[in-house]
């Protein structure tokens, strides 16, 4: 099999074309009740066969390091067959047998954190530690806590008494923040470090405060549900969900006032549009769910926050978010080839 980087990128393709499929069709196979998928199912499903082979050329293909090419080839062509294998887990009955395949998609996790070290390697080497490169490699350093997690709950263990529906909604999240919400923060920086008129000041100091917000939350969210968990005191577990809300409401500002007006493409403006406003609309949900169980005076549900904050974020934030940063970055490097100026 050739790993030169126009097959890489065909195969990339492919593997996206396929994600889409299986996941439209687990989603008919829900709504037609012939499986006993639940929502956190259908979000992982999506993450695993469509957030990840959009998100994963962003973090790859902007490093032309000798050592990275071969690697982060195979990584591309190994992830489709890594995400049969998760996603098998999940119409299987939770035991070793589920848990066994999804541990097939958490050792890929583990191999794209491996890929994460590498990067950050090279950025100590070059002796440059750029904060939008770090939410790009972040994203992959995260990502072996949502396949831990998802084996977990494929084999239906408890740890410290959290819950199979616990288990879910953590590996949603660390799949979900580091695919999605890391890889646009850092594309969205990349976009305004471009712009001499907002690679610094105010603006670039806005998007150092939401971006180092995005970055540690998942570290935070951790702490914060073990320390809830343990203790008993639900303002360890809202903290990290009140800043992640805030970052990513930052960082919306941002997008929609510099990246959305400088993209060429039409459709590339609707989908990235789409996406900042959806999470701006479901982190002051999150926002309001927070203040709601901290004073009682009134009550979302999970399973409305699960489809509002969850479903809602993967779909139209995730998915249409990195859908218009491709065609955006599809366009701008097509008019470089043609030596056209780019929007910025």
């Amino acid at each position: 099999m050739s790993l030169h980087k126009d097959h890489v990128v065909r195969w990339n393709g492919i593997s996206l074309g396929l994600g889409g499929g299986v996941w439209g069709g687990s989603v008919c196979v829900r709504l037609l009740g012939w499986t006993q998928l639940n929502d956190l199912e259908i979000v992982l499903l999506l993450a695993l066969f469509v957030i990840t082979p959009l998100a994963l050329p962003f973090v790859f293909f902007q490093n032309k390091g000798p050592l990275f090419s071969k690697w982060t080839a195979l990584v591309v062509f190994l992830q489709p067959l890594a995400a049969f294998l998760g996603g098998a887990s999940f119409f299987l009955p939770a035991g070793p047998l589920a848990a066994t395949f999804a541990a097939g998609w958490g050792g890929f996790t583990g191999l794209l954190a491996l890929l994460g070290l590498v990067q950050l390697c090279q950025m100590r080497r070059r002796h440059r530690l750029s904060l939008t490169e770090l939410c790009l490699a972040g994203a992959l350093l995260y990502l072996p806590a949502g396949g831990a997690w998802m084996v977990l709950a494929c084999w239906g263990l408890q740890p410290l008494g959290f819950g199979v529906h616990t288990d879910l909604l953590t590996a949603v999240h660390f799949h979900v923040i580091p695919l999605a919400a890391l890889v646009i923060t850092g594309l969205t920086g990349q976009a305004l470090h471009n712009r001499p008129a907002t690679r610094r000041g105010v603006c670039w100091a806005a998007y150092r405060i939401a971006a180092i917000g995005v970055l540690i939350d998942p570290l935070l969210v951790a702490a914060g549900m073990t320390g809830a968990q343990i203790t008993s005191l639900p303002d360890l577990d809202t903290v990290p969900a009140d800043l992640l809300a805030l970052s990513l409401i930052l960082l919306t500002l941002l997008g929609l006032r510099f990246v959305v007006p400088t993209t060429v493409s039409r459709v590339a403006q609707v989908l990235l549009t789409l996406s900042y406003l959806t999470v701006f609309f479901t982190m002051l949900v999150a926002g309001t769910y927070v203040l709601g169980v901290t004073t009682g005076a009134w009550t979302i549900t999970i399973a409305q926050m699960i489809a509002i904050h969850g479903l809602e974020n993967a779909l139209l934030f995730g998915c249409c978010g990195l859908i218009g940063w491709r065609l955006r970055t599809g366009q701008e490097s097509q008019r470089s080839r043609r030596g056209e100026p780019c929007a910025y």
